[in-house]
């Protein structure tokens, strides 16, 4: 008879636990579910006989459906995550990360608490890392060489025309020039020291005959970079009397904000353009004969005649939106 109770209580509780979780996503349906939401609502019965009910994280991942013995481990860990995902690198530490020359200088700074060994292990077992990769063998796989912002041979044009029927000999060069990868798209290696080569070119032009007529030497001026560091490629010239520079964020703000502010009040008319720091009409429309557009209002004006301030002919040829 006992035996009969308990197992009926248990089916109770089942049943208790599924209504519960049917509640929840009705009361859920009208928003839409997050990375967190509804991990697994699956009814477990674990070996020993209990019962169980997996985590169900709400968006806000403060705490899960069930405490005590049926929270299971996966829960405990979940509930200490929240929806937010991983936060940018900010630029001050990219500059940082572009000086590392090394991945044992790239632990020892940033990631001192990592195991540099155990890192290599953990690389293959990672998400980072497909199943395809996996099954090359290790001996086809290169450690590839940092490529950081430094001097190095380029090749260069020496033909300072675009004149097609002279040729220039030779008609390029190597040089030193800055080159290699900023980690950031809003960072490039560019040159802080510049020194200028002189090379003397032969400068022949091919004529009517089919050959090539020789015409002299000319100097071609070249720019050599000495030295390189990764540097905005946004720079303070760029930006219009109506932003702000940034240096630390590479970027031009608009420094208008008042007038950011009276045009997201309309944002049903007129939309805010922060690369030209104005605000513009969302909607640009054709208006019928006697009316003009009026980018003020974002809509079709009656268009009115001026009067001569010396007389009182119309002057048909000089209109005006709504003044005298």
């Amino acid at each position: 008879m006992s035996a009969c109770t308990a197992s009926l209580s248990a089916v109770f509780v089942c049943c208790a636990l599924l209504v519960a979780v049917a509640a929840r996503r009705g009361q859920n349906a009208a928003r839409p579910a997050t990375t967190a939401d509804w991990r697994e609502d699956v009814v477990h019965t674990t070996g020993g006989g209990g019962l169980r009910l997996r985590d169900s994280i709400t968006s806000g991942g403060s705490s899960s459906c069930c405490n005590g013995p049926y929270t299971t481990a996966a829960a405990a860990s979940t509930s200490h995550n929240t929806a937010v995902g991983p936060r940018e690198i900010p630029l001050s530490v990219i500059f940082e990360l572009n000086q590392v020359t090394n991945v044992s200088e790239l632990f020892s700074k940033f990631m001192p608490d990592t195991n540099i060994d155990e890192a290599q292990t953990l690389f293959a077992t990672t998400g980072f890392q497909s199943r395809t990769a996996l099954n090359v063998e290790r001996k086809s796989t290169l450690v590839p060489k940092p490529a950081g912002c430094s001097v190095e041979l380029q090749t260069i044009s020496l033909k300072d025309t675009d004149d097609q029927s002279l040729y220039y000999y030779p008609t390029c060069t190597r040089v030193n020039r800055c080159g290699g990868c900023c980690a950031h798209d809003l960072l490039a290696c560019q040159p802080t020291k510049v020194d200028t080569l002189n090379f003397e070119v032969m400068v022949s032009q091919y004529n009517d005959a089919g050959k090539l007529e020789f015409k002299g030497r000319k100097t071609v001026s070249i720019d050599q970079h000495l030295k390189c560091k990764c540097g905005c490629v946004v720079k303070q010239e760029d930006c219009t009397p109506l932003q702000t520079y940034y240096p630390n964020e590479c970027r031009c703000m608009c420094s208008n904000e008042e007038d950011r502010d009276k045009c997201n009040e309309e944002y049903n008319l007129k939309l805010w353009n922060s690369a030209t720091c104005t605000c513009q009409c969302r909607e640009i429309k054709e208006c019928t004969s006697g009316f003009g557009f009026d980018y003020n209002t974002c809509g079709c004006e009656a268009l009115r005649l001026r009067i001569k301030n010396t007389g009182y002919e119309f002057n048909k040829n000089t209109y005006s939106l709504g003044g005298t």
